[in-house]
């Protein structure tokens, strides 16, 4: 059964069917994936994730986040979940932006399957799920957060013009001045997270729910005094679909990082704490 998602991410209810249990040699990583007209990508997406299970160091449950999307791609979600017993999906009233999908994919993942690592990757293709072994890797060697990187050695992008790299390097630069995290490609979306990690970043007020998301909650994770470590990848081509990013995406980033560098973030209160 598909449980709509609420209006906020503050809270993800349960699904109706018991949880499934978790396979106690191996440690259990949620991979959620957000969704808005994806429904030339999910499918490949999720078969290419899917061939790569059994050589995974982590179980593995993905988690799909659907913005009402207006193509089928909550239809398609379903059939996969038909074939693969460990696709879940979350159908969400309308386009809420891509940070509060993650908080809820997170919610769901811990509250749901209580989660050792939970993973953020977009839908269209981009972020090669091949790389997955790689990051679970580093992950089970303790680290707390692995980004996958296209700025260290072994990663790159492909077809980039010359504005779209500018814009990133500015971006990233831009990331490292204001907030001072100690990895070279900090506006990357492709990320393995600890569950201590996502418990912390839940006691934040986070402003964004956009693309600048992946700013606020990678200075959470530098203030919580989480271990980082970085594996290169290549960002590939969309080859379907539309890209989300758009100007004012670019100038909410902007903004976000500046004010979150300038003022930090702040603590939710504690129930009991609020007047």
């Amino acid at each position: 059964m598909i449980e709509p998602a609420p209006p906020t991410f503050k809270k993800v209810p349960l699904l109706m069917q018991a949880r499934e249990p978790k396979t106690k040699a191996k440690l259990l990583h949620c991979q959620v994936i957000p969704t808005y007209n994806e429904v030339e990508n999910i499918s490949v997406l999720v078969e290419r994730i899917e061939n790569l299970r059994a050589h995974l160091p982590f179980d593995l449950m993905i988690i799909v986040v659907d913005d009402n999307s207006s193509d089928g791609t909550a239809d398609k979600v379903k059939q996969l979940m038909e074939k693969f017993g460990n696709v879940k999906l979350i159908q969400r009233p309308g386009l809420m932006g891509l940070g509060s999908a993650y908080m809820d994919g997170f919610a769901y993942s811990i509250s749901n399957f209580n989660a050792d690592y939970v993973g953020e990757m977009d839908a269209d293709l981009q972020h090669p799920p091949e790389v997955l072994g790689e990051m679970m890797k580093r992950a089970s060697e303790g680290v707390d957060v692995v980004v996958a990187s296209r700025y260290i050695p072994g990663g790159g992008s492909a077809d980039w013009s010359f504005g779209r790299r500018l814009i990133s390097r500015g971006a990233n630069l831009l990331t490292r001045i204001c907030l001072r995290v100690p990895i070279k490609d900090a506006t990357s979306g492709y990320r393995l997270i600890g569950q201590r990690a996502i418990k912390g970043l839940f006691e934040y007020q986070l402003s964004s729910k956009g693309y600048s998301f992946q700013v606020e909650s990678l200075y959470a994770y530098k203030k919580l005094g989480m271990t980082f470590a970085e594996v290169p990848y290549k960002f590939e081509t969309r080859k379907a679909g539309e890209t989300k990013l758009n100007t004012k995406e670019i100038w909410r980033f902007f903004r976000t990082t500046v004010k979150t560098g300038i003022l930090g973030l702040k603590k939710k209160e504690k129930e009991g704490q609020a007047h």
